[in-house]
């Protein structure tokens, strides 16, 4: 995750430059990162329909939105800043694990939750 993030940050600076370099290295980075987003959209994309077909869910899509390498930038980037944990352990995640993170807290599967919620209950009546 460290190297994403470093890759990631410095897109923007790099860009700015008047250097050609820095501007070939900034659309060169951009296009790894898209790649990587697509690679494990799609990944997240196929496990969620393997689990859908056994009837659990990982996450629900809203109507009308696409997981994209995009859309999962952005889900990745704001799931980095918000995880509490120490930055060294933040950095050893990887990007897969940031984003399965993002993806399951932002597209929650509302049915699935309460029935999750109804089996702890009905877990715990029986434990006793």
């Amino acid at each position: 995750m460290d190297h994403y993030m470093n890759i990631s940050n410095n897109i923007p600076q790099m860009e700015m430059k008047a250097d050609p370099q820095a501007q070939a290295w900034a659309r060169s980075a951009r296009n790894v990162l898209i790649i990587a987003n697509e690679s494990i959209a799609e990944t997240l994309i196929q496990a969620n329909e393997a689990a859908k077909s056994h009837g659990r869910a990982l996450f629900c899509l809203p109507p009308g939105t696409t997981l994209n390498a995009i859309t999962l930038n952005g889900i990745i980037l704001q799931t980095y800043r918000e995880i509490s944990s120490q930055q060294s352990d933040k950095d050893k995640m990887t990007v897969s694990q940031v984003a399965w993170l993002g993806v399951t807290k932002n597209y929650p599967c509302p049915a699935q939750t309460a029935h999750d919620n109804q089996m702890q209950h009905m877990s715990e009546l029986l434990a006793h």
